[in-house]
């Protein structure tokens, strides 16, 4: 009986000492080795973490080397603005190389356990534990770095992004107002279509480009391919560039200029040609005499062509189907430049509503001016202004019975040939005399009144009734103006005395 109790005094004690081993000495110990292993775990995730990150910022440092930029726009040699594209790209694939560096290192923790392990096994278990430890903290922890680090890249590159997007939009929004306010636009010459942005050549290389406008090439200026550098704003400069059409590609008289347009409507031989040499001798020659006014003729051939006419006393009948456009560009000191212009087309072009010429400034021209030839036979100006009201009401997508508020002045060509009719001696001596019977409704008179007056009964009693009917059913602001261009019988060596 002592010597079972002398056993289970010695377990007790041996228990005892077992209890006392592990609690004071095995327990720290591991303690100790497992918070080493979870410290060394976590520092090693936290260190990778920011090793993959910086190395995936640096690798893509520059977003140009790795962007393609898919655009059917892009040109070569012409990068595309970070903020249009690259920049996305970076934090795309810099986020993603990041994550990509971060899982290799679990590859190299578990080639540091195959390296260590397979010697002493208490040091094996312990290799173990730290790789557990480590693979934990590297995906958890460690991705969670990862995520921190990018969120704060991207909050810090969206908010350069905010910022400068607003700056963008402001410069493109100011840049489209002033050229709205200012009514600013370019005309064809030849196609007649407008562009409020035209086609703009690099003074270098004489390469195009293609909306020349603060966007995804450039803000302030865009790079040519050649390397020069090309403003892209109206007040920045870009109208110094030469424009061309973008439709037919043909160079634009202006890209900076107000615009006001006239077009000519008449039969074959109404005199339309005519009146325009008399018109633009006397206009230029008036505009000549104004100070600080600068003329520029567009195109110059065509109006010294008038004048040749002018100062010979021809007359030429226009023969060309699509517009020939006279424009005249007015400079002035500080003020947004004119562009003054007429549209002539032969009379022929408004009896062939089936041809494929388009007359496209009838959708934007500012007045008509419509020749009446006294002369010519009645059914034919009655045919030319049929055709024209069908082409206009066409490309004007009017449906309403007043086709516009456009301005029409109609022009009763050739009157020296009825001065006792017309003249302008017989319209201001009805004035004077009888001014009364000319007034308007509320019976205001005045010069106009008569003049109008007198020149649409002379065209009714000449069988124009149906014209004059048809377009005061179709406008709503008409004045008559008897007009001589030449002055005279056409002939060789005598000017015009309009």
């Amino acid at each position: 009986m002592a010597e079972l109790i002398a056993v289970f005094i010695v377990i007790a004690v041996v228990v005892w000492l077992v209890y006392l081993l592990v609690v004071y000495v095995i327990a720290p110990i591991v303690g100790i080795l497992l918070t080493t292993t979870l410290v060394i775990s976590i520092g090693y995730a936290f260190i990778t973490s920011i090793r993959s990150f910086i190395k995936s910022l640096i690798e893509h440092k520059n977003p140009y080397t790795t962007y393609v930029d898919k655009s059917p726009n892009a040109q070569s040699g012409i990068k595309r603005n970070y903020f249009f594209g690259p920049g996305y790209h970076q934090i795309t694939i810099t986020i993603k190389d990041a994550f990509d560096f971060q899982s290799s290192h679990l590859s190299t923790l578990k080639s540091w356990r195959q390296r260590y392990t397979g010697n002493m096994w208490y040091i094996d278990v312990w290799i173990w534990i730290f790789y557990y430890v480590a693979f934990f903290c590297t995906v958890v922890l460690g991705f969670a770095w990862m995520f921190i680090f990018s969120l704060l890249l991207s909050v810090i590159l969206f908010t350069g992004m905010c910022g400068f997007y607003i700056f963008f939009t402001t410069l493109w929004g100011a840049d489209r107002l002033l050229l709205l306010f200012r009514s600013i636009s370019s005309r064809c010459l030849n196609c007649k279509k407008t562009a409020i942005v035209p086609f703009f050549e690099c003074n270098s290389c004489g390469m195009k480009h293609r909306k020349l406008t603060p966007g995804p090439y450039g803000i302030l200026t865009r790079k040519c391919a050649c390397g020069i550098k090309l403003r892209t704003t109206f007040f920045n400069g870009r109208s110094r560039l030469q424009a061309s059409c973008p439709y037919c590609k043909v160079e634009m008289a202006a890209s900076d200029s107000h615009q006001f347009g006239i077009q000519l409507v008449g039969g074959t031989s109404a005199g339309k040609t005519t009146f325009l040499a008399s018109f633009w001798h006397q206009y230029l020659k008036a505009a000549s005499v104004v100070p600080n006014l600068k003329t520029e003729r567009i195109p110059e051939d065509a109006f010294d062509e008038l004048e040749y006419w002018f100062n010979r006393g021809l007359s030429v009948s226009t023969a060309e189907e699509n517009a020939n456009m006279y424009s005249v560009i007015h400079h002035l000191p500080n003020r947004t430049p004119l562009q003054f212009a007429f549209y002539d087309i032969a009379g022929e072009a408004f009896m062939r509503l089936d041809e494929n010429i388009q007359q496209q400034q009838f959708q934007y021209c500012e007045g008509i001016i419509f020749v009446v030839d006294p002369t010519a036979p009645i059914g034919l100006t009655e045919d030319v202004l049929v055709g024209f009201l069908s082409a206009f009401k066409a490309l004007k997508g009017k449906v309403s019975s007043k086709l516009s508020a456009l301005p029409v002045a109609i022009i009763i060509s050739k009157s020296d040939l009825f001065k006792k009719e017309i003249g302008l001696v017989k319209i201001k001596t009805q004035h004077r005399k009888n001014s009364s019977i000319y007034a308007d409704e509320q019976t205001n008179t005045s010069y106009s009144y008569t003049r109008n007056e007198i020149c649409r009964m002379f065209l009714n009693n000449h069988g124009f009734s149906n014209v004059v009917n048809l377009l005061d059913s179709e406008f709503k602001t008409i004045a008559f103006f008897p007009v001589s261009a030449i002055g005279h019988e056409a002939s060789e060596g005598n000017p015009y005395e309009p």
